[in-house]
């Protein structure tokens, strides 16, 4: 009776048979492993995780990447918390010159207030006339000293 084989295992030579019963997999005759080393694979990932291998290089490449997004991650949290500080600091800056602003309307308010008063008496004009005479007064008596003549003036009155 004849043998019928796979379709995978034609033409495959009676010392590939053998070294596949020894060893458990052959590369004569277009390779073949047997299903004791595929399941012995599938059970020993350390295999396929080996630098060399693509899913080895993959892992590293992950690693890496991994540990690149955890110094980005760090970099990004630590600037973050710089601007939340430079804000913090900013938003002090900002409520020490609304103080002060507050602090020069008030002061503005009060001066007007007084000028309101003053301007509101009913001596207003004379007031003011008189304040103008006496910035006249002072200017002619600076001209005085500067020219000298305002000490022999002085004397002169005084006598």
């Amino acid at each position: 009776m004849a043998i019928i084989y796979p379709a995978h295992l034609k033409n495959m030579t009676a010392g590939a048979f053998r070294q596949i019963k020894k060893q458990g997999l052959t590369t004569g005759s277009g390779g073949c492993l047997s299903i004791d080393v595929v399941h012995g694979a599938a059970a020993n990932t350390a295999l396929f995780l080996k630098s060399t291998e693509p899913l080895g290089k993959y892992m590293t490449a992950l690693k890496a990447a991994a540990e690149e997004s955890e110094e980005m991650t760090e970099v990004l949290l630590k600037n973050t918390n710089a601007m939340v500080e430079q804000a913090r600091e900013t938003n002090k800056q900002l409520n020490d010159l609304s103080g002060k602003m507050r602090d020069g309307a008030v002061k503005l308010s009060s001066a007007i207030e007084k000028f309101n008063k003053i301007a509101g008496n009913t001596n207003f004009a004379e007031t003011a006339k008189q304040a103008e005479s006496l910035v006249n007064s002072l200017e002619r008596l600076a001209v005085l000293e500067a020219s000298g003549t305002l000490d022999k003036v002085m004397k002169a009155m005084s006598k």
